[in-house]
């Protein structure tokens, strides 16, 4: 774990060789209460990413009992490596099938939104342009994440910029367990649904907020509530069972 103290002391050393060079104190003043913040918030990033890998599910334990965290992001594009980012992260907390808690913000990207993603999401730079940076926010939904099992409707598409963040700023990767609501959805009826859309017209769910974070993962709760119920039927009641399930199917 980071020592926050230490990171703290690496900073007045850096200004302690400022001053040496002539640079003003007053500059070197205005940028230690951020740069203090930024040292923080990147120790308290680590320490729960340490802390969430350390905490393991047991592969016999019942589905209602798992914190099942949903995830969804907006992004600027596909691509995080090209420069791509996210402007929207949500996750809902859920146990049995029931919402325990939920997270959304709005983030400021460093590149535009383009115009053919604001017209899909509803969301232009004006409406983040004031903000947080993705940096600033990653504490509050890492604290969600909990002892749980991260999912999604292509869930790939999010850890990839999800980890290309952390890699980024912590050398580290998302390693907790996560499952793709996509691979449940088909081995519970064994058909494709290829699309979000066509798994939520299935249970008849209406999302009003389609292509937004907030509005995809409140109809993934839905969508979610309505699979467990048919696991249920099926006697599909562990993790085992459901890893089972979908090792068969896939």
């Amino acid at each position: 774990m980071i020592d926050p103290m230490n990171e703290q002391q690496r900073f007045w050393q850096r200004a302690l060789r400022l001053l040496s060079f002539g640079i003003p104190r007053e500059k070197i003043s205005a940028a230690s209460e951020t740069e203090g913040r930024t040292f923080q918030q990147e120790a308290w990033d680590r320490a729960m990413l340490n802390e969430l890998k350390k905490k393991q599910i047991s592969i016999n334990t019942r589905l209602e009992q798992i914190p099942f965290i949903i995830v969804d992001t907006e992004t600027t594009g596909f691509y995080p490596k090209n420069g791509d980012e996210i402007f929207a992260l949500a996750a809902a907390k859920t146990i049995n099938g029931t919402m325990k808690d939920f997270y959304f913000t709005l983030v400021c990207p460093e590149k535009e939104i383009p115009e053919h993603i604001s017209q899909l999401t509803g969301i232009t730079m004006e409406d983040v342009r004031h903000a947080p940076r993705l940096k600033e926010e990653m504490n509050h939904f890492l604290a969600l994440m909990g002892e749980g099992i991260s999912m999604g409707y292509h869930i790939a598409h999010d850890l990839a910029f999800i980890n290309h963040f952390l890699w980024t700023n912590y050398r580290t990767k998302w390693t907790m367990r996560f499952l793709e609501l996509q691979q449940v959805m088909e081995a519970v009826h064994r058909k494709p649904f290829s699309t979000l859309d066509s798994a939520l017209e299935h249970y008849r769910i209406i999302c009003e907020k389609r292509h937004t974070a907030d509005g995809d993962v409140q109809a993934m709760v839905l969508l979610w509530t309505n699979l467990l119920q048919e696991l249920k039927q099926k006697q599909i009641e562990t993790l085992h069972d459901l890893y089972t399930l979908l090792s068969i199917y896939s």
